[in-house]
């Protein structure tokens, strides 16, 4: 039985021989070569043939739907992220297109889908969270914490534009607290952060930040502490003790915000004419808007009406007209209307032919906003009209400006256009301070 058993083994593998320990292979040890190569080159080009076909034709399927994708990049796992960029950018092309022909649904559903397939694209991000602003609010202040967190070293540009939407919002509760923390985060831009901070806490009439602040042990912050402690005084009621530490001397390396508020201070609390002698005093320190800015201000509220005028014609109507001389004209006569200066505005506006598109169109919905401010009735209607041609603005976010200095709106707050109007800051502050709403109740003081 044996053997006839090691005959049939023979047969199958005549490599078998018979030994005194039974069959065992007729080949050498060292002679025997691995066998693991073939079904290896086998399965392992089964396999790459099959990616192939799975690349190709994932590849025709995404450039059959228009995205700009390469080969390359579907080929490769360490390049498959530049397959979402590919595809965030044909969808931001498509919104586009569609805000253009004026399809805002249709474009910002394309544009949230461009975030939704890249979102480490920081310019698709800021451009949606820009748009959800007139909408859907909430959502644009998730995507602009997003980027925050996402892009720190962008961080101060966001939260810049973040502020902006915040404040056209009225939203004071939200811009009180990054404020406060861009105050101490970002030095170079502290001046305009405790701007912010000092103004939204006068509307939202809450000083708890300001007391936070004071009380902070940060080295940034300390420059900062007689600014704090005057305005807690203010927010406190004890007006004159105010005013008394608000004309004493304080450090000689103050930040230049603190002459602008301490000018403003003493002529909301004590004397207009004592504020522009301590304007001119520390002129050096402020740049010429600041300057002009404030003094302005402190001659509107002094009353003196004929030296306003005639500064205001020297230092802003005779000189070339820019956009941020624009911008504090508007502002000055938002606060202080003055229908005589806003007529020669108007016309040096007009005399200029200047254009409207993106760098311009702040000062141009400033000056219909400003129509409204002095009264200029048949003016602000002009504007509007002007503007409905020439703009992409929805005619009836126009007319609800116009509707709104028209007094046939319910609503008494400049929050409830300033969403839909890209005006500078600077103006937004004004037409706040002027139309602060009866929930906000309006400002203790104007800002300078």
């Amino acid at each position: 039985m044996q053997w006839n058993n090691a005959r049939r083994f023979r047969r199958v593998c005549p490599l078998l021989v018979e030994t005194a320990d039974g069959l065992r292979c007729s080949v050498n040890t060292a002679d025997v070569r691995p066998f693991w190569g073939i079904p290896a080159r086998y399965y392992g080009g089964s396999l790459l043939g099959l990616y192939v076909v799975g690349v190709l034709t994932v590849f025709t399927f995404l450039r059959g739907l228009g995205y700009p994708v390469s080969i390359v990049h579907v080929a490769l796992p360490p390049l498959w992220y530049r397959v979402g960029q590919e595809r965030g950018w044909f969808f931001l092309t498509r919104a586009r297109q569609a805000f253009l022909a004026g399809r805002t649904p249709e474009g910002l559903l394309y544009l949230a889908n461009a975030y939704e397939f890249d979102p480490s694209n920081y310019e698709v991000g800021l451009t949606l969270a820009k748009t959800y602003q007139l909408g859907q609010p909430h959502q644009s202040d998730e995507i602009y914490r997003k980027l925050l967190e996402t892009h720190p070293d962008r961080r101060s540009v966001t939260a810049q534009h973040w502020v902006r939407a915040l404040l056209a919002r009225g939203d004071f509760a939200q811009t009180i607290p990054l404020a406060v923390a861009e105050v101490e985060r970002d030095p170079a831009r502290a001046n305009a952060w405790m701007r912010t901070l000092l103004f939204a806490t006068r509307h939202s009439h809450n000083d708890a930040a300001l007391r936070t602040l004071e009380s902070s042990k940060d080295a940034s912050v300390a420059v900062w502490r007689p600014l704090l402690q005057t305005e807690l005084l203010i927010t406190g009621g004890q007006r004159a003790a105010a005013l008394r530490r608000a004309s004493e001397p304080w450090p000689a390396k103050a930040p230049a915000f603190t002459v602008v508020y301490r000018a403003e201070t003493i002529a909301q609390l004590g004397d207009p004419v004592e504020a522009l002698d301590f304007l001119v005093q520390h002129r050096a320190q402020l740049d010429d808007e600041a300057y002009w800015t404030v003094r302005l201000h402190c001659l509107a509220l002094a009353g003196s009406t004929q030296m306003l005028r005639q500064e205001f014609q020297v230092a802003l109507l005779d000189p070339p007209l820019t956009q941020p001389r624009l911008k504090m004209m508007c502002a000055q006569l938002i606060r202080h209307p003055d229908p005589v200066l806003f007529e020669r505005v108007y016309t040096k506006a007009d005399s200029s032919h200047m254009s409207l598109n993106d760098e311009t169109a702040g000062g141009w919905f400033s000056l219909q906003c400003t129509a409204g401010a002095v009264g200029d009735l048949v003016r602000l209607h002009t504007l509007t009209l002007r503007l409905r041609q020439a703009s992409q603005t929805p005619f009836a976010a126009l007319l609800q400006v116009e509707s709104f200095f028209r007094d046939k709106v319910p609503e008494s707050s400049a929050t409830s256009f300033l969403p839909f109007l890209p005006v500078p800051l600077e103006v937004t502050y004004a037409l706040i301070d002027r139309y602060a709403g009866r929930e906000g109740g309006g400002s203790a003081r104007a800002t300078p």
